[in-house]
């Protein structure tokens, strides 16, 4: 009985220092100076800067999938890995755009934010961006 006691509350401790990890990492990353401090995004961070939604929306905001910790994590990871490739590598593509995955979870944080302005608008077939093209990037 006493052994697995201990192995409890091991298996507690490990995962309490894994969320508070995680909780760390999510603060860390998730601010738009992050984003810009190594990656190539200069002027599209100059750019949203200037931008109504500086005020509002971070890069994760935007970028990153908001339903749940789990996606949210995975999302991170993945991108992260990637993004150290393509610029260690110097395979960062000029210029940047979304894949489909990333405009699948940027177009549904556009409608989680403005979902009271979407709501009468059918988005069938259209993306955000298809009007909104500078928005907040100002290309």
């Amino acid at each position: 009985m006493q052994k697995k006691l201990k192995i409890l509350l091991y298996m507690l401790g490990v995962f309490v220092f894994a969320a508070i990890a995680v909780k760390g990492m999510f603060a860390v990353t998730g601010t738009s100076e992050f984003c810009v401090s190594c990656h190539t995004m200069k002027s599209q961070y100059k750019n949203w800067s200037h931008s109504a939604h500086s005020s509002r929306a971070g890069c994760s905001d935007c970028h990153v999938p908001q339903e749940n910790v789990v996606a949210k994590l995975a999302a991170k990871t993945r991108d992260g890995f990637n993004h150290v490739y393509a610029f260690a590598f110097d395979k960062v593509p000029d210029p940047i755009r979304l894949k489909p995955r990333s405009q699948k979870t940027v177009m549904n944080n556009c409608v989680r934010c403005h979902k009271q302005l979407v709501e009468k608008i059918s988005m069938e077939g259209r993306k955000c961006w298809d009007c909104h093209r500078g928005t907040p990037h100002g290309y």
